[in-house]
């Protein structure tokens, strides 16, 4: 995570954890068993929302699996999953705005791999590359290059959130947990 957004997350994480009726994330910790269920079901719902054609693919359980994968393999941290989910909710919004069908029930996982190589690039100081992540999910490195420069475009390239947006969505995801 590159100094200046660690520090931003760093700081709103510190104020949830002395919140005491707040306390849902901590940065340095995998997402548990049960925040990853609920991730699942809050991400599964968004998509199906969000994407024409998704909801006969796209299940809890189906999230659940991506989800635990690549929180195991890449040790993705709460903040970062929920940054992340963040991420993927502006690409639909904006898809949505710019009436771009970029997002397809067809390219979900590819959708969803770029999504987190983009998010893990922007916060982390050293990440995993592009070729890391098409060997682990079995998918064609310039299918995936492609994909991530097709999805910062759609984000007009501006991955920063605010501090109230990463409450918002926090909150949201992880609602009465």
């Amino acid at each position: 995570m590159n100094n200046s957004n660690l520090y931003r997350v760093m700081n709103y994480v510190h104020k949830l954890e002395t919140d005491k009726s707040s306390q849902i994330c901590d940065s340095n910790q995998v997402p548990s068993r049960k925040q990853t269920k609920k991730i699942s079901s809050f991400l599964s719902r968004m998509v199906a929302a969000g994407v024409e054609g998704s909801a006969d693919i796209i299940s809890t359980e189906n999230v659940y699996v991506f989800l635990k994968f690549a929180i195991f393999h890449a040790q993705i941290t709460l903040v970062e999953v929920i940054s992340s989910i963040s991420t993927l909710e502006t690409l639909i919004r904006k898809c949505i705005e710019k009436n771009d069908p970029v997002i397809t029930a067809g390219n979900l996982g590819t959708t969803l791999v770029c999504t987190f190589i983009i998010t893990l690039k922007f916060l982390r100081d050293s990440y995993y590359n592009n070729q890391w992540w098409a060997h682990k999910f079995g998918m064609d490195l310039q299918s995936v290059n492609e994909s991530e420069v097709v999805v910062l475009n759609v984000l007009d390239w501006q991955l920063w959130q605010s501090e109230d947006n990463y409450e918002r969505i926090c909150q949201r995801v992880l609602k009465r947990f």
